[in-house]
Formats: C-alpha cells, structure tokens, sequence
C-alpha cells in the first residue's frame, strides 16, 4: 500500500466545498467534527479537508500543528478510508475541523480521529 499523502487527495475546488458544507453528513466526537459526502466523479477514493479554526488555536504555529499530525494520522491510516465505499459511489469527500480550544498531543489526535473514522458508514 502506499502511504503517501499526495496533493490528489487534498479537497480543495471550491464548488465541492460548498457543496459539502451544504449536503454533507455530520458526525461529531469529543475533538472534531466529521463532515462527509458520497460523491460519484472522483479520481481518487477520498479528498480530505483539514481545518482547525483560528477562533479555537490562536497560535499558527499550533494550528500548524495540529494539521500536521491529522495529515500524519491520516497518511498513516489509509486503510479506514479506503474501506468507506459503497455500492453507488465511487469516493467520499470528507471535512475533519477541530473542536478543542487546547493543543493535545499526537496520541490523543490520533486516538480520537481514528475513533471518528470508524463512526463512518461502510455503505449507503
């Protein structure tokens, strides 16, 4: 498997964006807010959009962090978004945003960013 996290899977078009914001499922847990999409035309099985609010992380150099290690999570754990498939789709846009108001650490990201994942319907 490869264990890259290329620019491909990085959801960034606008349109689809919105359009995830407008349409997408919601699922939250105890740091972060999962929004998701089953989408039809995509070249990749997954785009991801990683997001930790300056509102909450005042500090960039904490945001920058913490985006770091769910890049890192997520680069590391491919096989639980690569299993998200359905029947009707092709792919999945998804949204992760960061809910805590503190910096925690790498094991505690990867903790509950895994648990959120798993929430996430095999299929439609």
């Amino acid at each position: 498997m490869d264990y890259s996290f290329s620019k491909a899977l990085i959801l960034s078009k606008k349109s689809d964006i919105d359009l995830l914001f407008s349409k997408g499922i919601r699922l939250r847990n105890t740091s972060f807010t999962f929004l998701y999409m089953p989408i039809n035309t995509l070249e990749t099985p997954f785009k991801v959009l990683i997001s930790v609010p300056k509102r909450n992380i005042k500090k960039a150099v904490e945001r920058n962090y913490i985006k770091r290690c769910i890049r890192e999570v997520i680069r590391s754990n491919k096989e639980v978004l690569l299993t998200i498939d359905s029947q009707d789709y092709t792919g999945i846009h998804l949204a992760i945003i960061y809910n805590l108001k503190i910096k925690i650490e790498y094991s505690k990201i990867e903790e509950h960013l895994l648990e959120g994942l798993h929430k996430i319907p095999k299929s439609k």
